[in-house]
């Protein structure tokens, strides 16, 4: 049964960041030019005098950095990914990277790769410095910069040795550009990027629907320059880890639209040789994260349309259960393990919503991914794809009908045991236009009707089959507006085998207006997650065929 919780007043955040990456060698970009839209990043935050140590005369008319933002690497406490974009080729892209401390520290060559957006015919330059060997749980400053441009400088902070920690993160999808020239864009864009730097996470969840470059095809390079300048005002600070979703499937993007996504993203290695940074994994502190390109896995049919065929660019099941295969290896060795407590996934589609303007929960995500996160006891999936907030109870295994109807395993609303089950967020409010918080009414029994999308069918075509949302535990109501930023505290625990909890509050904000650029988010939604940690005997045997797993891993990719 569906319920609404009330408002808690409270809304201070507790800071705990985290970072990783790797370094290469610089590479030399193409000649040719790209056409430069929206303005620059602008300066980050201001550093004391002590750490500014690195300068460099600019040239008239180079091209300065902008987009910066950070990505984490394979190990998240040692490894940091600065990955930025230019108007046009530059000389000797690269990063100084030093403590404010110690001051300047080394320099490290960055990679360039670029793409050329097939509708346009616009080149896009990016650039990716890889840092390794940087100690855990310590601030560090950078400087990003090539020959003749003025340097641009920013912090973050790595996360901590790997082991229980507590730390922040944060979550939401479908943000858009932040400026509503761009279809599918709202002003709230911009105002839910200074939303998530409020609350200080170590890093930040993006489930997908990124810039919505694909509704603006005569502008898709644009787009993801405005949106890659927004998110660059906290991804500059902070890892931003996305997903991909299917408005990530663009016309002219090469076999899967995915050209752009890929070019501006330096994501861990899945190990993969055809598919690298579609899907990827990493974990801090007892926390396994692993993002998932649902695009691969649903039935439905909602992605971008082809101008030469007039047809959409459907690529479902393009791995050929690569991911599906890929996901099962990784949580098998996190639950035999004992250093992860927690596993996280994180993806766009979703596999139930009740909203009444929903996309539907997916048959696809039902019968091919639902068994593993059964089996290997996933505690949380954040989505987005509707716009608009929901959590459901936690569920496992099926109830009785033919749509593989998820089965609640519990009903408390505020203490949920995710060994039981597993807890699904809808986080679609992070600024797009559009809103999907309206819903079925209720039976007699407060228990609302869903959709649920069996076969091929287009976007928010009639749905071809419907049921009870028995899973639905609390949705939003507002339809007002659809906007929020969903916060989670991890709180490893005292004692081996003990209780971890991760503490969930969710956030809803009014719009952003010109009056007022970045309005506080309210509590609407707070819930503890618990469960016992996998350090409580011993597992000798089982670690070693974990440390085997990751050599033999490692191997592989190098």
């Amino acid at each position: 049964m569906a319920a609404h919780l009330p408002t808690d007043p409270s809304t201070q955040p507790s800071s705990q960041p985290s970072t990783y990456s790797s370094a290469q060698p610089s590479a030399q970009p193409s000649r040719r030019t790209v056409l430069r839209t929206g303005a620059a990043a602008g300066a980050l935050a201001a550093l004391p005098a002590s750490t500014l140590l690195w300068t460099r005369p600019a040239v008239a008319g180079t091209p300065g950095p902008e987009q910066i933002h950070l990505q984490w690497g394979d190990e998240p406490s040692r490894e940091m990914t600065v990955s930025w974009a230019t108007a046009a080729t530059v000389s000797r892209p690269r990063v100084r990277i030093g403590t404010p401390r110690e001051g300047a520290g080394r320099t490290v060559g960055a990679r360039s790769r670029s793409y050329v957006d097939g509708l346009n015919k616009v080149e896009t330059f990016t650039h990716h410095a890889r840092l390794t060997g940087l100690r855990p749980d310590t601030t560090y400053v950078y400087e990003v910069l090539h020959d003749g441009a003025e340097p641009v400088r920013g912090t973050f902070r790595t996360a901590p040795a790997r082991g229980r920690a507590a730390f922040r993160f944060s979550s939401f999808g479908d943000l858009g550009t932040g400026d509503n020239v761009f279809k599918k864009s709202s002003i709230h864009g911009a105002a839910a990027v200074r939303q998530v730097e409020r609350f200080a996470p170590l890093f930040h969840l993006l489930n997908g629907d990124l810039a919505y470059a694909n509704n603006n095809p005569q502008l898709q390079p644009q787009a993801w320059n405005a949106f890659m300048n927004n998110l660059s005002k906290s991804a500059a600070n902070r890892p931003w880890m996305p997903a991909p979703g299917n408005h990530e499937v663009e016309a002219g993007g090469g076999d899967l639209g995915y050209a752009s996504y890929l070019t501006r993203f330096e994501l861990p290695d899945n190990g993969s040789r055809d598919h690298c940074g579609n899907w990827y994994s990493f974990q801090v502190g007892s926390v396994l994260f692993v993002s998932l390109d649902g695009n691969d896995i649903v039935v439905e049919d909602d992605a971008s349309l082809d101008p030469a065929t007039g047809q959409s660019i459907y690529i479902s099941d393009y791995s050929e259960g690569a991911q599906l295969r890929w996901l099962e290896r990784v949580l098998s060795r996190a639950r035999r393990g004992r250093s992860v407590d927690w596993i996280v996934a994180t993806m766009h589609q979703f596999a139930m919503s009740s909203s009444s303007a929903s996309h539907g929960g997916d048959m696809g995500i039902r019968e091919k991914l639902l068994p593993l996160l059964d089996r290997y006891s996933v505690d949380l999936v954040l989505a987005g794809h509707d716009h608009d907030y929901e959590r459901t109870h936690p569920v496992r295994g099926t109830a009785p009908g033919g749509l593989l109807t998820p089965a609640v395993a519990d009903d408390d609303l505020r203490q949920i045991d995710t060994s039981r089950g597993t807890v699904h967020l809808i986080l679609g409010g992070g600024g797009t236009a559009g809103h999907d918080d309206v819903y079925l009414p209720a039976d007699g029994e407060g228990v609302r009707e869903a959709f649920v999308r069996t076969q091929r069918l287009t976007f928010k075509a009639d749905p071809d089959a419907k049921e009870k949302a028995h899973w639905s535990a609390v949705t939003d109501p507002d339809t007002t507006y659809p906007y929020g930023v969903a916060v989670f505290d991890v709180d490893p625990g005292l004692v081996p085998g003990g209780r971890t909890t991760i503490t969930v509050s969710y956030y809803h904000s009014v719009p952003a207006t010109a009056a007022n650029l970045c309005p506080t988010p309210v509590l609407y939604d707070r819930f503890t997650l618990y469960r016992d940690r996998s350090d409580g005997w011993d597992r000798d045997d089982d670690q070693g065929e974990d440390e085997h797993d990751e050599r033999r891993e490692t191997a592989a990719r190098q």
